[in-house]
């Protein structure tokens, strides 16, 4: 049956005309057999009030979200309906005798993504709708025959981090979806699955249940890792008839009787209610999940490989560094940074990572309505540092040159003039640029700013042209200065996660009060320590690290609408010209090529990690692809 003809007898249905023996029997392929509503999940961003109901059971505009599903599949004549539970599912119980619906507890809501609702669910699975409980309808979107499998659509101008549409072939079924983009089709809502779509759904997350990668998928992540076989056509819906609310300020921001509701559910004099309230709306900083190995050029690993002599420590671990803790009078690795930095041991301290240096600052010196002055462009961890202690992040300017960014030190110091700040974050060499700031300047920053921590992060110390006897300096002379360093960037020891601050004795002290209770992992320090000492490995590492950059700043450089700036790190940020960054970023990333995006002044930027020159071909190889 074609589209057209299967429209004319879904219209005289809809309709309540009488439909024939013929007709019926016609239809009946594409008779919907019952919607799946997946409400197990617990809706952490919903704080405090997700803590005692679940998002689904939320009342918008005078009705309880799972209920206006309910009711609109009904009315469309869809009289099976099974509602997966998981977290509080004792809330739903009222369900199976008020609307006739089936529920399913899936017992592994708090363990897997919500892919295990569907596992829970497969047997149900034919003609089905497939939704999530707290979406809200503007208007009944459902049917009770539908011709094709589907995923509902609503369009987007700006950026947006969800799963965007990107092509479809000449039958219109979706042939790549891939996480952000702008000026794209996303998925969001209903999506219907076909007999056929179902089984082979079901098939293959039998066949793969037992890989741990898969449980902790999305169902859409699931579904783009079989989009060939898995066929969903776009269907378009017009923006602000499908909804989903991700916090409570977007719910109050849709219905203005939200804040009604919440109060009636919460004990607004409970204290406990009151922290979870408060930090309802922060978001914590996470890395996108990817479970590729090579053709990563988007975290800047050192792609060039640590010094085989970290490796050869692993075979020297004994029994004893697994069960007892490191409670030696000395610590090793605090003696191997003093030794090879010149620089006192009572000035440097240990921690699990450079970030996590940074997160002990925000957490002992920060207060709520604290002013951060944060470089921009720049890392967004400094802002989820400063939101978690509700301090305010105020942005100075990084600005582009003809060849290179530069520190606006006029800004920086303007603003910290203007505002106080109690912390001023520098990151040299800066990232995503790349760009680098003279010790003159940043010196100039810490005199003019003696009430405020001056945060000097080096996470991409190594690469540069590194002055220990500045540091040394400015960590003896001033008492407000923090430099951060990690193993991660340089040494190519991401996954040790150890990094270390040079600073003021008595600054020491105070920041060590955030310190893990015993040191850094033992093994992860004899590491470290085995890097430190192979200074040839890494002389010659670096040596190649900047002349791959230089020679693949050279030729992006020379293609057209192409323009690559100078850096003085193991990464290359980049302008394109006539392009979309962000659909190059998708193809490069189809070709399997991982890379950044950044916005600078509302304009997308590329940033590029430096490997080894085979690699680095291969990305011009591809960029030139991308760009044609």
């Amino acid at each position: 049956m074609t589209y057209e003809e299967f429209k004319k007898l879904q219209h005289k249905v809809e309709n309540r005309n009488l439909l024939t023996e013929e007709e019926l029997n016609t239809l009946k392929p594409y008779k919907v057999d019952n919607a799946i509503i997946m409400a197990a999940g617990y809706s952490a961003r919903c704080m405090p009030l997700s803590n005692i109901l679940p998002k689904g059971l939320f009342r918008v505009k005078g009705e309880i979200l799972i209920e206006r599903e309910i009711r609109q599949l009904q009315e469309a004549g869809i009289k099976e309906i099974i509602v997966v539970t998981g977290f509080m599912q004792e809330k739903f119980q009222y369900l199976r005798e008020k609307y006739g619906v089936i529920l399913i507890h899936n017992d592994d809501y708090d363990k897997y993504n919500n892919i295990a609702s569907l596992y829970k669910a497969q047997n149900y699975m034919k003609n089905s709708y497939i939704l999530c409980s707290d979406n809200y309808y503007a208007d009944n979107v459902f049917h009770k025959y539908v011709y094709s499998p589907y995923y509902s659509c609503v369009y987007s101008e700006e950026y947006c981090d969800e799963y965007c549409v990107l092509k479809e072939d000449k039958d219109g079924y979706i042939t790549s979806i891939k996480r952000g983009g702008e000026k794209a089709w996303y998925t969001i809502g209903d999506c219907f699955f076909d007999r056929e779509f179902s089984d082979t759904f079901v098939k293959y997350m039998n066949e793969e249940w037992n890989d741990m990668n898969t449980r902790n998928m999305l169902m859409d992540d699931f579904h783009i890792q079989h989009i060939d076989e898995l066929k969903l056509k776009k269907v378009e819906r017009e923006k602000n008839k499908v909804l989903e609310f991700d916090t409570l300020e977007e719910f109050k921001q849709f219905d203005s009787s939200f804040e009604e509701f919440m109060n009636e559910n919460l004990d607004q004099s409970n204290e406990v209610i009151k922290v979870f309230s408060k930090y309802s709306e922060v978001k914590s900083y996470h890395s996108v999940p990817t479970v590729q190995k090579s053709g990563r050029l988007h975290l800047n690993e050192n792609l060039f490989k640590p010094s085989p002599k970290c490796l050869e420590v692993l075979k020297n671990i004994t029994m004893e560094d697994l069960y007892l803790y490191d409670l030696g009078r000395n610590d090793e690795l605090v003696e191997t940074l003093s030794s090879s930095l010149g620089i006192s041991s009572n000035n440097i301290f240990i921690h699990n990572g450079s970030a996590e240096v940074i997160k002990s600052i925000g957490s002992i010196l920060l207060n709520e309505n604290d002013i951060v002055l944060v470089p921009s462009p720049g890392w967004s961890y400094y802002k989820s540092v400063a939101d978690a202690k509700f301090a305010k992040c105020i942005t100075y300017e990084v600005c582009e040159k003809e060849d290179t960014y530069e520190y606006n030190i006029d800004d920086l110091l303007q603003k910290a003039k203007e505002n106080n700040p109690k912390v001023i974050i520098i990151t040299s060499p800066q990232m995503p640029t790349g760009c680098g700031i003279s010790y003159n300047d940043i010196e100039k920053v810490i005199k003019e700013n003696i009430n405020s921590i001056i945060l000097l992060d080096e996470a991409y110390w190594g690469y540069g042209n590194d002055d220990n006897k500045f540091e040394k300096k400015i960590i003896t002379q001033y008492s407000n200065v923090v430099i951060t360093r990690t193993f991660s960037k340089f040494y190519g020891l991401a996954d040790i996660r150890i990094g270390y601050g040079l600073c003021s004795y008595p600054l020491r002290r105070t920041i060590c009060l955030d310190l893990p209770l015993f040191r850094a992992c033992g093994i992860s320090r004899k590491i470290a320590v085995a890097a430190i000492k192979d200074k040839e490995y890494y002389r010659k590492m670096k040596a190649e690290t900047n002349a791959v950059r230089e020679w693949f700043s050279s030729e992006l450089n020379k293609i057209s609408g192409v323009k690559a700036y100078k850096s003085e790190s193991n990464f290359v940020f980049i302008k394109l010209e006539n392009a979309d960054a962000n659909r190059v970023r998708a193809y490069m990333e189809e070709n399997g090529l991982l890379i950044r995006l950044f916005n600078d002044k509302d304009a997308l930027r590329l940033r590029i990690t430096i490997g080894p020159k085979d690699i680095m071909e291969r990305v011009i190889y591809q960029l030139k692809r991308a760009l044609r």
